[in-house]
């Protein structure tokens, strides 16, 4: 069997975006402004995908990508809307924030994506009422190089998912640091994609990055994939937070997602209890911000 395109060739991307890009080494406001219009004609020329598949993505760790997810899933539940929260990130952290010991796991999604005959009920397992996950471990790293000659390694989630898409309302994935088939496989399946925005000037270069390879997967796998903006570890007194608030909103506009998720320790101790913050201390000003971010879903998804 041939091997399919390898991810290099996939992430080249857009000559014509990137050489403008290139022309502009000192403007980050117009770098973006071009990231933002290139996207928007990349979503008008295509339908919506069908679906409520939602992929937390970003290519680097700590801006509450992990708590996003958690937190998000365990707020649809309490409206009562089946969910599930899938972890694709081999470090197994949103297992690990619901209490699962993720290394004693008899079946996982690795053993699921790897075999064809296995269906991805296989591994669920209920938390609360309308809250289900499909914990994740260190085994999932090896999963790029069992696939490296599957012709579909880059559609292997979107065919599993069929199987189980009628039985949720909302789907949720976490996906890992990187851009790799993982991240791939899940933006493939996803209809919509949260990218969570640490609140400094310093992220700015960061979405930059992390816009420019979501738009190159959607021109180059044809992807139908909405894009939104969450602004997190937002600090409320600090002037720089307001200020990056308001380049990203004049940057994207409606891309960005009206919920800010404040600073808050109390969901990093709930992720260490291996519950939600809704669990945990459902009055905190945590609790309060992501029950912002689920109702404005709702709305939008």
């Amino acid at each position: 069997m041939s091997p399919g395109p390898s991810l290099s060739t996939t992430l080249r991307g857009s000559a014509t975006v990137r050489e403008k890009i290139q022309e502009r080494p000192h403007d980050l406001d117009d770098r973006i402004r071009i990231l933002k219009d290139w996207l928007h004609q990349i979503e008008e020329t295509r339908g919506t995908k069908k679906g409520k598949v939602l992929s937390i993505c970003n290519l680097k760790g700590g801006v509450g990508k992990t708590i996003t997810a958690i937190n998000l899933s365990a707020f649809l539940a309490a409206y009562k809307k089946r969910t599930l929260l899938m972890d694709l990130d081999p470090q197994g952290h949103c297992g690990l924030g619901l209490g699962i010991d993720v290394e004693s796991l008899e079946k996982s999604i690795y053993d699921t994506l790897l075999d064809g005959s296995r269906n991805l009920t296989d591994p669920i397992v209920p938390i609360k009422p309308n809250l289900d996950i499909i914990p994740a471990n260190i085994d999932l790293a090896g999963l790029e190089t069992e696939l490296m000659t599957d012709d579909h390694r880059t559609t292997k989630l979107t065919e599993k998912l069929q199987s189980i898409k009628h039985l949720y309302e909302y789907i949720i994935i976490d996906c890992p640091p990187s851009i790799g088939l993982l991240t791939i496989n899940a933006l493939v399946a996803s209809h919509a994609v949260i990218i969570p925005v640490q609140s400094s000037i310093l992220s700015l270069y960061g979405i930059e990055k992390i816009m420019e390879t979501v738009g190159t997967l959607m021109e180059t796998l044809s992807l139908d994939i909405k894009v939104y903006l969450l602004l997190t570890l937002f600090e409320w007194h600090l002037r720089e937070s307001w200020i990056v608030r308001e380049r990203i909103k004049s940057a994207f506009g409606r891309l960005l997602l009206n919920t800010i998720i404040r600073k808050n320790t109390r969901l990093n101790e709930a992720v260490r209890r291996g519950v939600s913050i809704l669990e945990y201390e459902p009055r905190s000003i945590g609790a309060h911000d992501y029950h912002q971010l689920a109702r404005e879903i709702m709305q939008i998804e």
